[in-house]
């Protein structure tokens, strides 16, 4: 998959050096966020749809390798699906992607495809509606008269083996087609940073990053035009009461 599919190259190298072991003086990279603009905004989207048709495809590939009898066949294409469909439907930080005039639109021979997985997502994934689940009411019946046992059962079609296939044909396009529209934004952007003075581009930060202990974990925040990131750490006190950071 296209790198630009996972990351954004945003970050430019300063004039600082370090000194290596051969006393020779090696340029130190420093990653950076460059300032808020149309274009800037513009890769963010474009990086955040791109995000999440890396994610599904990583989970439908990896469901294709376990294969389609596996115990984790259900669960990896349902996460599939649900990522893919991500860009198509509406967000409160960015635009949809079929609605955003840089995208080109779903070829035509991958709307059949595209569409059935719209539908899947809707009616079985993210809501219980589809009779692709059965949930039944049994009992098994020992003999005339006998009742054994009475229970709740249900009955559920994964996605198909051939639909699948079909589905990682579509991601591929996707990302290509995502990969494609990102391309002229970052070498606006390429261009864009290399007139700016050395003094300003030293004023860029990085991102925020903040650390938090995993029990505060939560995805309540919205994410916001300014880069936040909050990383959560497993952390247990050791036998006596040390802390486990001395």
């Amino acid at each position: 998959m296209p790198e630009s599919t996972r990351e954004s190259h945003a970050g430019v190298g300063d004039d600082q050096a370090d000194e290596g072991s051969d006393g020779l003086s090696t340029p130190r990279s420093q990653l950076v966020v460059l300032p808020d603009s149309p274009d800037t905004r513009l890769l963010v989207e474009l990086t955040s749809h791109a995000n999440d048709l890396s994610e599904a495809a990583h989970s439908l590939g990896r469901a294709l390798d376990c294969g389609e009898g596996s115990d984790v066949w259900e669960p990896l294409t349902s996460h599939a699906v649900t990522a893919y469909i991500r860009p198509f439907i509406h967000s409160n930080v960015r635009t949809r992607l079929d609605q955003m005039p840089e995208f080109p639109g779903i070829p035509a021979e991958l709307l059949a495809t595209h569409d059935v997985i719209r539908k899947y997502r809707n009616t079985t994934v993210a809501h219980s509606q589809s009779d692709l689940v059965m949930p039944l009411p049994v009992a098994l019946l020992g003999g005339v008269d006998q009742v054994i046992r009475v229970w709740g059962m249900t009955v559920v079609h994964p996605m198909p083996g051939a639909i699948a296939i079909r589905f990682a044909d579509l991601l591929t396009t996707m990302e290509s087609i995502v990969d494609a529209a990102m391309q002229p934004v970052t070498e606006r952007l390429r261009t864009w940073v290399q007139t700016q003075s050395p003094a300003t581009v030293q004023q860029w930060q990085g991102p925020e990053v903040t650390h938090s202990t995993d029990d505060a974990f939560n995805g309540f925040r919205r994410r916001s035009r300014i880069p936040r990131f909050t990383g959560y750490m497993h952390t247990e006190q050791v036998q006596g009461g040390t802390d486990p950071h001395e």
